[in-house]
């Protein structure tokens, strides 16, 4: 489809932000450019100090240096790239990690660092699924179909809940029916910021229904007095935001589909190994098909011999 601009109607509880605004210690902003970094509305995030501003604004300036250079989504290359961006002097433990995982994964595909990248990872790699399983095909649309009267049941805006749902189903129908291939989903798709952007926030919109649809199981690990109406607003639907460990647990239930994630760092593992599955083993529907690799704030896909 053709790029639209990204944008949500107005919504009371939703405010309106540009794309780039300055991200908080935890979150990442796009590029500003008139072409890739459109208006968006998103839940607005409490008011900054003028100290914390001054310092977003100069993370935001790195940012901005680094994913100016960066695709949203790279090409598959060798997995040894890995241990090559770490010395075994200075960072023993991720360059043993990077040469252990060289025994199980062959390629890795980069993913832009702007808060989106475990929405987008796996985006990329369950489409690289569907496109060779015609079953997981079947069940996974009908899963995503399934999304919008759920989230229009549970009180999402009718007006931009179902354009992000529309759009989401198109992209969806252009592989089954329309046959796209991967080239060309790549190149129309995971490389336009604004068609991408449309996609991500439908998958947002979905983790946080599945967590409202089950406040009772996950009200209790909201920190501090935030609601979890005001957790899933400023910590899942807002874009720019890391998925922690609540939003990827919601996420991969409402999707049905297990997914491996390799730490690089075991002490950012949940369990405090070197990978995770989500959900856990005995709540799997089948194994998982998608693996991702975690360092620090970031998630990649990574691909097995």
């Amino acid at each position: 489809s053709s790029s639209k601009p990204f944008a949500m109607a107005e919504d009371p509880q939703v405010a309106h932000v540009e794309a780039d605004t300055p991200p908080s210690e935890t979150e990442a902003a796009p590029a500003e450019s008139s072409s890739d970094a459109p208006a968006v509305v998103i839940p607005l995030a409490p008011p900054a100090s003028s100290e914390d501003l001054e310092q977003q604004q100069r993370q935001l300036d790195e940012i901005r240096a680094e994913v100016i250079q960066t695709p949203l989504v790279g090409e598959k290359i060798p997995f040894e790239s890995v241990a090559c961006e770490y010395d075994k002097d200075v960072s023993p433990e991720f360059y043993n990690k990077a040469l252990e995982l060289c025994q199980t994964y062959d390629t890795i595909r980069v993913i832009r660092k702007d808060g989106n990248c475990f929405y987008r990872a796996f985006l990329v790699a369950q489409v690289e699924l569907i496109l060779a399983d015609p079953d997981e095909k079947a069940r996974f649309v009908s899963v995503c179909k399934g999304w919008k009267d759920r989230l229009l049941a549970l009180g999402f805006n009718d007006f931009t809940t179902t354009d992000f749902c529309d759009t989401f189903y198109e992209f969806l129908d252009g592989i089954v029916d329309g046959g796209k291939t991967w080239a060309r989903l790549y190149e129309e798709t995971f490389l336009d910021d604004n068609n991408a952007n449309y996609l991500i926030i439908f998958l947002r919109l979905v983790a946080s229904g599945y967590v409202k649809e089950h406040e009772a199981d996950y009200a209790p690990f909201i920190d501090g007095e935030r609601t979890l109406h005001d957790y899933c607003v400023t910590e899942i639907e807002q874009m720019w935001v890391d998925a922690d460990h609540l939003a990827i647990t919601a996420f991969v239930h409402a999707m049905g589909s297990p997914i491996r994630i390799e730490y690089m760092d075991r002490g950012a593992a949940p369990d405090g190994g070197w990978h995770y599955e989500f959900p856990e083993a005995s709540e799997q529907p089948f194994p998982p098909r998608i693996h991702l690799l975690y360092r620090p704030g970031h998630y990649d896909v990574i691909y097995k011999k």
